[in-house]
């Protein structure tokens, strides 16, 4: 156990570094397992690998240099790496001071920043190199010697090279040095022990868990594998501890996490033939990344109503933006609406507006969810006439993987699962394929859903609120829509008035919805001329087009006074010009007119390019008239 045994300690050199190791490893005997091997590279790889295969147990690797990174890389065991300290490059630089003035000093990795120190400290000519391989190191001692140096100061290594090309070489390792690497390994093996034991009372409690869970290290290397996993990926956990994860399981990586640091929840992944519900959390402690977890489960076991299953992929859109304080007006009529649609939002039975187009259905369903015990999950709208019949199907609920042609590997949830726990609005219900209102009809009165392709259903918890300007007693009369349908969805019925018939709303809906329009379009300033031309014309107009049209005409006046040049005034023929239908559909000359001769309209022409519609602006007539006028001159 790991709990009852010394830290074991493996230290590698293949020079002069393992004399001062093995003289210091004595200090170490009460507390720690050291042995030192005369190695280096694919030898103390192999040394390590075969011993460890045999059962013999190691916790941190010791060693310098080229040799401690190479085995850093491939050991996969926490290696430190002795590092001269400022301690043992100043004690070699005296030494090397009583050989020469003039000294090189060559370091694995790169050049220690206090050797500027010591050279204003020692007033020493220094040549400093650093080295990445044993072709560097000689490289750098040819070129120190072709440059006149006296000495060398390095490590192990390059103080062989130096002896060889004739320079003195002067060891740049102390037994300080040595001390403070075993003491870092000891360190890191305590934390290591600790961390063991904390692994083998984790791993107790995932071997009761039914989901598949896996621990990995801040490498993404497998620290630990519960049977449940081992069960869902046909493996042993001893056989892949210290592998990847993305190597393992592909499907589960844990590579995204880790580098991003931010959980993925309640993802649905295919492996093999299995679908599995998969949650990846990233593990940090004292605010750094020391690993991550995955849980996965498989998707037949979970029940199908449970909303993370159906919900994974539902898309941000589905919200409501509107409340019923939206719906403007102060008519009898409005208020009334309100009133009702307040009253059935404390209800959850399926409500069904009716209304001319343009009055306002969708936002009144809207308002209805805002104020319903379901305002905080999914509000989900699909226009029922905007899609043909398959479609439809398919988008309302749902298909299986292989249902038809180009259907979506795995399959995809439909609306009606989309809004699981919220409301589907269903716009334009009386435009239903008598098949769909028959697929409807079951989702009402059983409460589930059968995607394309199934036979299992799948349970849903919705509200439904319909629309339409259809008159359904009437297309139910004719056949062409079910009648047992209309009374499923016709239990709270609402229906939208006419503006036409609340005339009395249409200076307040004007003067709120153009004042929107033009703070859109940066012309608030024009607000109260404009209202005092549109007024009388909006109050005799017939409004098929309802609130929508109504907005429509502001918009493009709003459009029209942001476009007006700096102190230009705003005019009737300005509002004839792009709201026609207010004036018959024909431009008429307004009364009381001005004179306009066709000199003035020619300079007015002249001044615009050409352009007829401003010059009739700037002269405050007309299209038509500047155009009569023109030609009667």
């Amino acid at each position: 156990m790991a709990s009852t045994r010394k830290p074991a300690i493996w230290a590698f050199s293949l020079s002069r570094l393992n004399e001062l190791l093995a003289s210091v490893v004595p200090q170490y005997a009460a507390v720690a397992d050291i042995q030192v091997f005369h190695q280096g590279f694919d030898d103390a790889l192999d040394t390590i690998r075969h011993r460890q295969a045999a059962g013999e147990p190691v916790d941190v690797v010791v060693s310098a240099g080229w040799i401690g990174a190479f085995l850093r890389e491939r050991a996969g065991l926490p290696v430190v790496v002795v590092t001269p300290t400022g301690f043992d490059i100043l004690q070699a630089l005296s030494r090397a001071r009583q050989i020469a003035q003039r000294v090189g000093i060559v370091t694995y990795g790169e050049v220690p920043p206090e050797l500027a120190q010591f050279r204003d400290l020692y007033g020493l000519t220094i040549e400093p190199r650093a080295y990445q391989s044993r072709d560097d190191a000689e490289q750098a001692v040819r070129d120190l010697k072709e440059r006149g140096v006296g000495a060398v100061v390095g490590p192990g290594l390059v103080t062989d090279l130096a002896e060889a090309a004739g320079l003195p070489g002067v060891f740049l390792y102390s037994q300080s040095s040595v001390n403070d690497a075993f003491r870092r390994a000891l360190e890191i093996a305590r934390v290591a022990r600790g961390e063991e034991a904390k692994r083998e009372r984790i791993d107790a409690v995932l071997a009761h868990l039914s989901e598949g869970v896996a621990a990995v290290d801040a490498g993404e290397r497998i620290q630990s594998l519960n049977p449940a996993l081992e069960r869902l990926l046909g493996i042993q956990a001893e056989a892949v501890l210290g592998e990847r994860l993305s190597v393992v399981a592909p499907v589960l990586s844990l590579a995204g996490v880790l580098a991003s640091g931010v959980p993925e929840l309640e993802r649905i992944e295919r492996l093999g033939r299995r679908t599995l519900v998969t949650s990846r959390i990233p593990l940090f402690e004292q605010g750094v990344a020391i690993g991550a977890l995955v849980s996965c489960q498989d998707a037949s076991a979970i029940e199908r109503v449970d909303r993370s299953l159906r919900s994974e992929h539902r898309p941000r859109r589905f919200v409501a933006r509107h409340a019923l304080s939206d719906l403007l007006g102060e008519s009898p009529a409005a208020r009334q609406v309100r009133e009702l649609a307040s009253r059935y939002a404390r209800s959850d039975a399926t409500v069904l507006i009716t209304g001319e187009s343009g009055t306002g259905k969708e936002l009144c369903a809207q308002g209805i969810h805002r104020e319903s015990a379901r305002r905080d999950r999914p509000f989900v709208a699909v226009n029922c006439a905007a899609f043909p019949e398959t479609l439809l199907e398919s988008e309302l609920f749902g298909y299986e993987e292989g249902a038809f042609t180009g259907s979506r590997r795995g399959g995809r949830a439909g609306l009606f699962e989309a809004a699981h726990t919220g409301t589907i609005f269903l716009d334009e219900v009386g435009d239903l394929p008598v098949p769909v209102q028959t697929r409807l009809l079951r989702v009402l009165q059983e409460r589930e859903v059968l995607r394309l392709g199934s036979n299992d259903p799948t349970p849903v918890d919705v509200r439904v609120i319909a629309a339409t300007n259809r008159d359904l007693p009437r297309s139910v009369a004719e056949g062409t829509f079910r009648r047992d349908l209309y009374y499923r969805l016709a239990i709270l019925p609402l229906r939208l008035p006419s503006l036409a018939s609340r005339r009395e709303d249409i200076p307040a809906l004007a003067a709120e919805l153009l004042g929107r329009a033009l703070a859109r379009h940066g012309a608030g300033g024009f607000r109260e001329r404009a209202l005092a031309l549109l007024l009388p014309r909006l109050r005799a107009h017939d409004w098929p087009g309802n609130v929508r049209e109504l907005e429509n005409v502001v918009e493009r006046v709003a459009v029209l006074c942001g476009g007006l040049a700096g102190g230009e005034a705003l005019s009737a023929a300005h509002l004839r010009a792009v709201a026609p239908e207010l004036y018959g559909g024909a431009e008429e000359e307004p009364a009381g007119a001005r004179a306009v001769g066709p000199e003035e309209i020619r300079r007015a022409l002249a001044a615009c390019g050409g352009n007829q519609s401003a010059a009739a602006r700037k002269l405050g007539i007309g299209r038509t008239t500047l155009w009569r006028r023109l030609r009667a001159g």
